[in-house]
């Protein structure tokens, strides 16, 4: 950001007025070409990712092929699955973590499907908002360690964690969740044998054999500001994440591989089932409809529910 000219006495009030996320009179509040005012988080807390608006391409035609023709994907690859209406898709995490949006159709229903390498997080959302169907972009910018989407139709930013819209003219406004599993090809293909799955979309360009993240997910930290932290745990741990009546529990793979590798729990009136598979790093699970199911990296579900509650923590001995 350019910052005007100030007198030298105002500097550095100004600095930290920028640096808190005030707005400040005749500062161009924008990023990557999206005007942030309005806002609805700190304008400091939005920062750029790296890549430009649209740098990472998201994939707008889809095209697919049956299981037994899909030779990109092996057995204990992870996938992200997504089914609507008898009809299901398989997004091999390799190919979606070089794209991070794919706008889709699913059981006649306009969906965005996304995964965040930076989070670890996979998420689903139907693509119809107040009546209009939205296509979806990569912004090139950060909140709290989430990438931000934004849609062609209106330039609204929207945080992929979370599925709100938090700048442009539908801020204030949230997506519908949809139920998507990240586990092996093989134990996805046990729940939808004909699931259709995701060609590589640009094979000439991209080798998607080789993922850009392999240091990163090794490294215990975060790369971006994010509003909570928890050092007890590794910060690219995968979690499953569970949310019942406003309050958040944390499966943590480690804690459930010392546990046995199963667990069955009870959170808010509510049977929570789930088996994780140290060697691929996923999780099977077993929970109501009506409990918010979601996995990512720890750091980002700190981040996010900085009250979360965490199974069988080892800090507080609960259980």
């Amino acid at each position: 950001m350019n910052l005007p000219r100030t007198r030298r006495g105002w500097a550095p009030l100004l600095l930290l007025a920028l640096a808190s996320g005030w707005a400040v009179p005749g500062a161009a509040t924008e990023r990557n070409g999206f005007p942030l005012d309005g806002a609805r988080v700190p304008v400091g807390e939005i920062v750029e990712g790296g890549p430009p608006r649209d740098g990472i391409p998201a994939v707008d035609e889809p095209h697919w092929s049956p299981p037994e023709q899909a030779h990109w994907v092996a057995a204990p690859n992870p996938v992200l699955g997504v089914a609507l209406r008898e009809e299901a898709h398989t997004y091999p995490e390799h190919l979606i973590e070089r794209h991070q949006v794919v706008n889709d159709r699913i059981g006649g229903q306009k969906v965005v499907v996304t995964y965040d390498p930076l989070a670890g997080a996979p998420r689903a959302y139907r693509s119809t908002v107040k009546g209009r169907t939205l296509h979806f972009g990569v912004a090139g910018l950060i909140f709290n360690h989430s990438f931000l989407l934004y849609d062609h139709e209106t330039e609204s930013l929207w945080v992929q964690f979370t599925g709100e819209a938090i700048a442009g003219p539908l801020a204030g406004a949230r997506l519908t969740p949809l139920r998507i599993r990240r586990e092996t090809f093989a134990s996805w293909l046990t729940r939808y044998p004909r699931a259709s799955v995701l060609d590589r979309p640009m094979p000439r360009k991209i080798d998607y054999r080789h993922s850009p993240f392999i240091r990163y997910i090794t490294e215990d930290r975060a790369i971006f500001p994010v509003r909570a932290e928890d050092h007890r745990f590794h910060q690219k741990e995968m979690v499953l994440g569970v949310v019942v009546n406003g309050r958040a529990r944390a499966y943590l793979g480690s804690l459930a591989t010392a546990a046995g590798g199963s667990v069955e729990d009870e959170f808010q009136g509510r049977k929570i089932r789930l088996i994780y598979e140290t060697n691929s790093a996923t999780f099977r699970y077993d929970v109501p409809d009506d409990v918010e199911v979601a996995e990512a990296y720890w750091l980002a579900w700190k981040a996010f529910h900085p009250d979360t509650e965490v199974w069988h923590d080892p800090g507080s001995g609960s259980r």
